[in-house]
């Protein structure tokens, strides 16, 4: 099968629970190094991240696919688990992944672009990700913020590296405001301009993130997700 074929069987599958796969297929990001329709894909993303899926039959033929070390975003809980387990990958928490599929909303205002003078300060308040990663974002115009008459930042949120939409912090001073809500609609409204999918993943215990993509009206996988890596 070549890529687009690829693509159309997991769209087929669940275009939701894999749309991160399925868009870096169709924008051409990277390389399929193993795809079986029983057993699951392993595909190397041009930013050295590996999309690793089971299918849920058999991970048999997937397994010796899969990188010794990496960072990876595993999709099904055999194959997570058995990384984890066996390949003594790092043990975490698992994600949903969560898929806007409407239509854009009305220009968000008060979001500014944010600069890579403006990384410190996100590392200090966000500690989820690389400073690589949230300065990738910045050199890329995928970091935004929301600031203050003074021009102290109260909010920000960006794209990691690999497409996804993350990084949402609102500092404690200005929460229950609306200020999370209206960034993820600019990176919804971002992703759909540039002609991607608008996904995120959320930990199964983040109950506050989980109510706001319910209220923004993103849809749920159904296949658990692992965010992990050995070094």
């Amino acid at each position: 099968m070549n890529r687009f074929e690829i693509a159309s069987f997991i769209q087929a599958l669940d275009g939701i629970s894999y749309a991160d796969i399925l868009d870096a297929l169709e924008l051409n990001e990277g390389e399929v190094e193993f795809f079986s329709e029983r057993s699951g894909l392993v595909f190397h993303h041009n930013d050295g991240i590996y999309y690793i899926a089971d299918f849920g039959n058999s991970v048999d033929e997937l397994i010796p696919h899969i990188p010794s070390k990496c960072l990876a975003a595993v999709h099904g809980q055999m194959v997570a688990e058995y990384m984890m387990d066996k390949l003594s990958y790092e043990k975490v928490e698992p994600t949903y992944l969560y898929l806007y599929r409407g239509n854009e909303f009305p220009d968000v205002e008060s979001i500014c672009a944010l600069d890579s003078s403006a990384v410190p300060f996100i590392c200090e308040n966000y500690s989820t990700s690389s400073e690589e990663d949230i300065r990738n974002a910045a050199d890329n115009n995928h970091l935004f913020g929301m600031v203050d008459e003074e021009g102290r930042i109260m909010a920000f949120a960006g794209f990691h590296e690999e497409g996804s939409m993350g990084i949402l912090t609102v500092l404690p001073p200005y929460r229950r405001m609306g200020l999370g809500e209206r960034l993820e609609k600019h990176l919804i409204n971002t992703a759909l301009k540039e002609g991607r999918r608008a996904y995120c993943n959320v930990f199964l215990s983040n109950s506050a993130s989980i109510a706001l993509q319910e209220k923004l009206g993103l849809e749920q996988g159904r296949v658990l997700s692992w965010w992990t890596w050995r070094d």
